[in-house]
């Protein structure tokens, strides 16, 4: 299967660029606006994360109202969340190469929320780049073999609404067909040979309690001593098992993200 984009291609600078044209346009069109600031939120008696960008970026009011739907068949949307800190990343559950060590990093930082007790203030959100392929039965699968808890979510929509979502965090990803006549990935849960790939940024998002993106990270996963599910680390392709021994730099680990949770919450997670 094709690598994953990994998003070094966005820069902080070119990020930032982004955001600000972003922000413009959300005012004309009458969102509830916003900053973009280096300095950021300032979080009581939380260290700035070690990793990642500081910022203050709007979401447009569209977006936050956008209806997904999760790995039980609820309607969900961002502004449901305000109030709470929220984690979001890109994923696809037959990702070969990145998404599952994103997940076992998640998996790992949701654990250190729980045991801080800070489930009702912290929800993580991975949001398909898969429309077509990402059924309910694949994500409440996938939502199984990690043992996720209420607080993490598995959400899909249609290819119309997935594409306004991303849009709305300057995340890009697109199919790529699997190259004729090479031995096709089978999908892990159906056992059906999978034709196409979906390249994707790989960007860790953090949403404060106002609905705006707090902190983010363009950078690939370190897993470290995170576990993966022995089902996913079978399906890792060559390039995914790679990812997972050697992870290029820049890379974040679990450790960084709960930085980032606390310094956005105002509460240690440890």
């Amino acid at each position: 299967m094709a690598a994953k984009v990994r998003g070094h291609g966005v820069t902080r600078l070119a990020f930032a660029a982004l955001a600000v044209a972003c922000l413009t346009a959300c005012a004309a069109g009458g969102s509830r606006g916003g900053t973009l600031s280096s300095a950021g939120p300032a979080a009581a008696g939380q260290p700035t994360p070690s990793a990642g960008d500081v910022l203050d970026l709007a979401i447009p009011a569209a977006v936050q109202n956008l209806p997904l739907t999760d790995e039980d068949g609820h309607t969900l949307t961002l502004s449901s969340l305000h109030g709470r800190t929220v984690v979001v990343t890109p994923s696809l559950t037959l990702c070969q190469e990145f998404c599952p060590l994103i997940s076992a990093n998640i998996g790992a930082a949701q654990r250190a929320v729980t045991a801080s007790g800070l489930t009702s203030k912290v929800t993580f959100l991975e949001v398909t780049v898969d429309p077509d392929r990402d059924d309910l039965p694949h994500l409440k699968a996938y939502q199984g073999l990690f043992g996720a808890q209420p607080n993490w979510e598995f959400l899909r929509g249609s290819a119309a609404q997935i594409a306004a979502f991303w849009n709305a965090f300057h995340l890009s990803y697109g199919k790529v067909a699997n190259e004729p006549g090479d031995a096709h990935p089978k999908d892990w849960l159906t056992g059906a040979a999978m034709t196409f790939d979906v390249n994707h940024q790989n960007i860790l998002y953090v949403l404060g309690a106002d609905g705006h993106i707090k902190w983010l990270t363009d950078a690939a996963p370190n897993v470290m001593s995170a576990a993966l599910p022995d089902t996913l680390k079978a399906f890792l392709d060559d390039q995914g098992i790679h990812n997972y021994a050697s992870p290029s730099d820049p890379s974040w680990t679990a450790v960084q993200l709960e930085q980032a949770i606390a310094f956005v919450t105002g509460s240690p997670v440890h």
